[in-house]
């Protein structure tokens, strides 16, 4: 009897595993850029995890499964670590820090990895960071689910409960209001602008 439990028991697991596995890595993407920090992202995402694993059967039965896990995750993070953080993005994250984590960097342009091209994209990064963060909190989390992490308007408005006018008109003014930010940061670079907002 107790071998047949812990049989079932794993096989539960395996299934949980190979349900969220291929969505881990946009999780954490998604937790660091609203948590600021490795850690907190780390154990944010444990947690939801966490949560979700008694119920199995329950993730099995959704039919887009990644936008529901981001949907999820936000409303996680609204309620746990919204009230202890004034922003959830760290400005004063040092360059190394954020090219350990994967998707934190933004290209520009597709430059060659030479030391001064490649100071450039740096820079360009930080900037990109610090006008992130002068965003109103709704534009900075509609830009980084959708041009950051490739959700659809469809799936922005679901994940955070908006109206989808409601998206694309945030979405129309935070790209605006970033490109005026980062005109303010740094020089003019050419074939920067158009793609400073996609990974």
């Amino acid at each position: 009897m107790k071998a047949w439990f812990l049989s079932r028991r794993r096989a539960r697991e395996d299934r949980f595993v190979a349900l969220v596995f291929p969505h881990l890595r946009q999780l954490h993407r998604v937790a660091f850029r609203l948590c600021g920090s490795a850690q907190e992202a780390e154990d944010l995402v444990q947690d939801l995890m966490l949560g979700l694993l008694p119920k199995v059967d329950e993730l099995d039965a959704i039919e887009r499964l990644g936008p529901w896990l981001a949907k999820v995750l936000y409303r996680r993070y609204v309620d746990q670590y919204r009230r202890r953080r004034a922003s959830p993005v760290d400005d004063h994250i040092p360059f190394s820090d954020c090219d350990t984590v994967d998707g934190c960097i933004v290209t520009a342009g597709g430059a060659e990895e030479s030391g001064g091209c490649e100071f450039a994209r740096l820079d360009l990064r930080r900037s990109l960071a610090v006008a992130l963060s002068a965003l109103p909190e709704g534009w900075r989390e509609v830009v980084m689910l959708h041009d950051v992490e490739g959700y659809t308007a469809e799936e922005v408005a679901d994940i955070l409960t908006l109206q989808l006018g409601t998206v694309k008109s945030r979405l129309h003014r935070a790209r605006k209001k970033l490109r005026l930010l980062l005109g303010e940061f740094s020089p003019p670079r050419t074939g920067a602008s158009a793609s400073v907002l996609r990974v």
